[in-house]
């Protein structure tokens, strides 16, 4: 499962015996139903003026990332049988995910996949998007500063309706900025600080498939602009790289 996909949905949407280095996804590859109907939900509550920069696009999908082959079966398993979700291909879609969910919130999620069984459980070679981060409207290439800063602080917003209310006031500013290529390269980034018109190349850190750099850094430069270059991506604000291992998106193999 992906930044389900935020760092704190793999915590909320997966039991913590999940985390274990040594648990396995086995053939068939289960979590809870109940909590994506109750995350959806908050979502709907971020303000209209949080959403004019930022927002998020739910729409659940399979992303291969290991260039393996599509799951055998998608289902939810309910007290009384199983119901089968149709995956799209190629485009790894599940239209009809969200509305079964809400109507069994007790059921479990449920994926066959033989062909991972052996993986380690946190395992993002099949990947289960629900497009849950919240992303910015604008991917032009070019990200005006104020833009940024009104992005990354409307971020917060979302990102603190997905987490258990008690902890929303730990929640760390979103004052990151990750851009993920839709090729999901991990090489290659081309990104940059408008400084006095000149473009400064930014070193960002890789994590996962997102090259991460800070809105402090380019404010700290006088940037008047973050240029992105490279082809087709989207630019997400989140936390640091080091804030997402404590938090449990990254597991064991990502720690220092």
């Amino acid at each position: 499962m992906k930044y389900l996909s935020a760092f704190v949905i793999l915590a909320v949407l997966m039991p913590q015996s999940a985390m274990a280095a040594d648990k396995l996804r086995g053939e068939v590859f289960c979590f809870p139903a109940k909590d994506v109907p109750k995350i959806v939900n908050n979502l709907k509550d971020v303000k209209d003026s949080r959403r004019d920069v930022v927002d998020v696009d739910i729409n659940p999908k399979f992303i291969i990332k290991d260039g393996g082959i599509w799951p055998e079966r998608f289902f939810l398993r309910t007290d009384n049988g199983e119901i089968d979700i149709p995956v799209e291909k190629p485009s790894g879609l599940t239209p009809s995910f969200l509305e079964n969910a809400f109507a069994y919130p007790e059921s479990d999620v449920c994926v066959a996949d033989k062909t991972r069984a052996a993986r380690p459980e946190y395992d993002e070679g099949l990947y289960f998007e629900m497009g849950l981060s919240p992303l910015f409207h604008d991917n032009s290439g070019r990200h005006d500063m104020a833009s940024l800063k009104e992005g990354t602080k409307d971020g917060k917003s979302f990102y603190k309706k997905m987490i258990p209310s008690v902890a929303r006031m730990f929640m760390p500013d979103t004052d990151y900025l990750a851009v993920k290529y839709d090729d999901l390269r991990t090489t290659g980034a081309q990104i940059f600080a408008l400084v006095n018109g000149n473009e400064v190349p930014l070193d960002a850190e890789l994590y996962k498939e997102m090259h991460v750099v800070s809105f402090e850094a380019l404010e700290d430069m006088d940037a008047s602009a973050l240029i992105i270059k490279g082809g087709a991506y989207e630019l997400q604000p989140t936390v640091s790289v080091k804030t997402m291992k404590r938090f449990g998106w990254g597991q064991e193999e990502d720690e220092e």
